[in-house]
Formats: C-alpha cells, sequence, structure tokens
C-alpha cells in the first residue's frame, strides 16, 4: 500500500528534511505535495486528496489544528510534527492521533508511518479530531517555536524567548534570554516575515526586535531602544512612525 502525502510546515527547511527522510526511510510514502500554511494546505487537499498529511503545528499565521476548521471531516489520517508541551501531547496521544517531535528523529518517523498505514474510517477520523480539539481547549497553550537551521541541522528555540535579531549582510544573529546568540544562515527580511505575526517589529534595516523585551524608547531623529539585555538599538527615521504606532497598537 502506497500513501500518497502532504507536508505542511510553513518553514521551507523543516519540510525539506521530512521529505528527505520519507523518500529514504519510508518507502510507503509518496509526497505528492508540500504547503506552507493552512490556506494553502486545504487547496492542495482538495487538489490531490492526500491519504497522509504531516501537519506542523506551530505555524506564525495559522495553529496547525486550524485545518479542522477548514475540513471537519477529514478523509485523510494526520501525523502532528510538533513542538508542543507533554501536556497538549497528552491529549493528542489519548485520541489514537499520531505525532513526531521536532527535531524530528528517524526512528519516530518510521513508527507513525507504519502506524498510519492501519485503516481509519472517515467516521473514526472526525470524531477523534472533535475530541481531541475539545480536549487541547482544556490545556495551558502552548509556548510557539521556530526552527532555525545551524551548519550541523537545527536548533527549535521559543518564540518568547527571542530578544532581539540583528543582520550580518546575508546573515540574521539572533539573541536570547537563555542561550548564547545563534548566528543563522537567512537574511533578516526573511525572519521579519515569519516573527511579524508573533509581534515583531522591524525598527532598522538592522534590527528586528520583540517588543516584549523591549525595555524604554528615548526620542530623536528616529530615536533609540534598550533592550532587556541592556542592549541600545538605533530606530531609523523611516521606520519610526511605524514603530510608535506598532507600540501604541499593543497598549490600547
Amino acid at each position: 500500500m502506497i500513501l500518497t502525502t502532504l507536508i505542511v510546515d510553513d518553514e521551507e527547511g523543516s519540510r525539506q528534511t521530512l521529505r528527505h527522510f520519507l523518500e529514504r526511510y519510508c518507502p510507503a510514502v509518496q509526497v505528492i505535495g508540500e504547503a506552507d500554511s493552512v490556506a494553502a494546505a486545504v487547496t492542495a487537499i482538495e487538489q490531490h486528496a492526500p491519504m497522509l498529511v504531516f501537519l506542523d503545528i506551530n505555524m506564525p499565521k495559522d495553529n496547525g489544528f486550524a485545518l479542522f476548521r477548514e475540513i471537519p471531516q477529514p478523509r485523510f489520517q494526520t501525523i502532528f510534527v510538533t513542538a508542543y508541551d507533554h501536556y497538549a501531547l497528552q491529549a493528542i496521544r489519548q485520541h489514537a492521533l499520531d505525532y513526531i517531535l521536532k527535531p524530528v528523529n528517524v526512528q519516530d518517523l518510521i513508527a507513525a508511518v507504519e502506524r498510519a498505514l492501519q485503516y481509519c474510517s472517515r467516521q473514526q477520523l472526525a470524531g477523534r479530531f472533535d475530541e481531541l480539539l475539545a480536549s487541547l481547549q482544556q490545556t495551558p497553550a502552548p509556548k510557539a517555536k521556530i526552527d532555525l537551521p545551524t551548519t550541523n541541522g537545527f536548533i527549535y528555540v521559543c518564540i518568547d524567548n527571542i530578544i532581539r535579531c540583528e543582520a550580518s549582510d546575508n546573515y540574521t544573529l539572533f539573541h536570547f534570554t537563555d542561550r548564547k546568540p545563534v548566528i543563522v544562515c537567512r537574511n533578516l527580511g526573511h525572519y521579519e516575515m515569519i516573527l511579524k505575526d508573533a509581534g515583531f517589529i522591524r525598527i532598522h534595516h538592522q534590527h528586528l526586535i520583540n517588543p516584549d523585551h523591549l525595555q524604554q524608547y528615548q526620542h530623536g531623529r528616529g530615536g533609540t531602544v534598550l533592550m532587556s539585555d541592556n542592549t541600545e538599538l538605533n530606530v531609523s527615521q523611516r521606520k519610526r512612525e511605524e514603530f510608535l504606532n506598532a507600540i501604541r497598537g499593543r497598549m490600547t
């Protein structure tokens, strides 16, 4: 039996890694498409009718569970790809929906695919998703995470723990509350697109900040901000009004 499969993840690197693992270690899986958002996934599912969907939960624009508001009676099986805390994992496990943790372990992936080969009826799937979503409403909200590519693979970090991101040519330097800075081989514009839905603000062509770690703003031509790591950053004159409007919007 061949499982036609869709991969849904907002991070291209994560999709590529999962596709590689599936092609190399899971011969029963045929990847027929990828999607980088819930909206794109709905379109792909309507076009391709996959038997199996690998679904990232922590996506900046739409939580992965939003897919089942759009498709309340799924005809496909789902394997969640998640960095959720153990409370949510207990809910997923309780309702017999499978998951693998990021970073993906090959043996866990193989085991999940083998379980997916077992048949589930449409009625069973629909009922289990209803139970799962109701159960998750009673669990603490997970901390959103993103994956950052490194020379050795990926690291997964809580967005809340990112203080600021700094441009360095075509690289981005991440500064955290709980670990040493990490340099990532993607430009700052890439992470501005990813993190803007989490409230991050571009204050300068070199700086993207998490306003939760903003300590102080000083007026000036553009002004300066003081962050929780005691770093003082310039706000560009061009970005000043956009920055101030964003901060005011958070306070209303």
